[in-house]
């Protein structure tokens, strides 16, 4: 009996120590994370028309936390979603949220994305420095994209250049999209089939500057941040080779013409803007939620504020000169 009842224990011991080896068998047998949201290494798609903005916070980012590596794949708006949707990039950084398609998508993967709205920006309108056209009303512009006018003499009577060329980064753009979007989404659709022949598509945005700089009939389509920051060596040399176009507000009464300034994103007197978004579908704290928090955060919103766009937590403060 008494050797039956030590065998019993030895066997619910053995039982045990065998039920526990199972267990963090399992448990070891999940994905393994060595990152942190200050350390390790993670990889994020970015929009390229945002490539200044994420050059900047990326660079003080890893300034800051020597143990991080954010490692930036600069594309068009169509392949970061892609890159997001085939889990190429932890992160995607882009000018529109997820479309229904999208979320589908990620629910059959059972993973929850969060979309943070991280700044506010504009598409610049860019043309030849000997190009007189400096100022256009927003209804002349529709008209110029949507083809109704076709050469610059067209645009003004005294302007002595030929056909419009409509040069834009490149196929997948969402500099395109947000046009199409904002201009005239049916009409647009439709005459683009017509006056496609005038768009011509690059690859980068400095590809778009550098045609506009040397085609003096062109008009060229680009992210603003790409000039907006006045202490960066690059946006500086863009703003020498080229001229930004000032347009009217959407606003048929207003007569006054707005460059895409901070102030007139701020005010919503520039007619082409657009809201950022950073879109995490890490699903736990790693590195790419630390990165995604400190953009969304203080230091990471004081850098757009710099660079010239309109940050989505922080105030822009607006000063009005009056006449002595």
């Amino acid at each position: 009996m008494k050797t039956k009842m030590r065998n019993l224990k030895i066997g619910l011991m053995v039982g045990g120590i065998l039920f526990i080896m199972m267990q963090t068998s399992c448990t070891n047998s999940g994905p393994k994370y060595t990152d942190t949201p200050t350390s390790g290494v993670v990889k994020i798609a970015v929009d390229e028309t945002l490539a200044p903005i994420l050059d900047s916070e990326i660079h003080t980012f890893m300034a800051l936390y020597t143990n991080a590596k954010v490692i930036a794949k600069y594309e068009s708006e169509a392949d970061v979603f892609k890159d997001l949707m085939n889990d190429s990039a932890t992160l995607g950084i882009t000018a529109r949220g997820l479309n229904e398609n999208e979320n589908l998508e990620f629910k059959k993967q059972k993973i929850v994305p969060l979309t943070t709205k991280i700044a506010i920006d504009a598409i610049a309108f860019i043309i030849n420095n000997e190009n007189p056209a400096g100022e256009l009303t927003f209804p002349r512009l529709k008209e110029i994209l949507i083809g109704k006018l076709k050469t610059w003499h067209e645009v003004d009577a005294d302007n002595k250049l030929g056909d419009i060329k409509i040069v834009f980064d490149n196929s997948g753009s969402s500099t395109a999209r947000i046009v199409r979007d904002s201009i005239d989404p049916i009409r647009l659709n439709k005459d683009l089939v017509k006056t496609k022949e005038n768009w011509f598509a690059m690859k980068t945005n400095p590809e778009v500057v550098d045609y506009v700089a040397k085609n003096k009939d062109a008009i060229g389509i680009i992210g603003v941040s790409w000039i907006s920051d006045i202490g960066d060596s690059l946006g500086t040399s863009f703003l020498k080779q080229v001229k930004v176009v000032g347009l009217t507000s959407t606003d048929p009464s207003d007569k006054e013409y707005y460059q895409p300034y901070q102030a007139y994103i701020a005010l919503k007197k520039y007619p082409v803007c657009r809201n950022i978004y950073v879109i995490n579908r890490e699903g736990r704290t790693g590195l790419g939620t630390g990165f995604a928090g400190y953009i969304a955060g203080e230091s990471g919103q004081l850098i757009i504020k710099k660079m010239g766009l309109m940050p989505s937590t922080q105030s822009v403060r607006l000063v009005h000169l009056s006449p002595q």
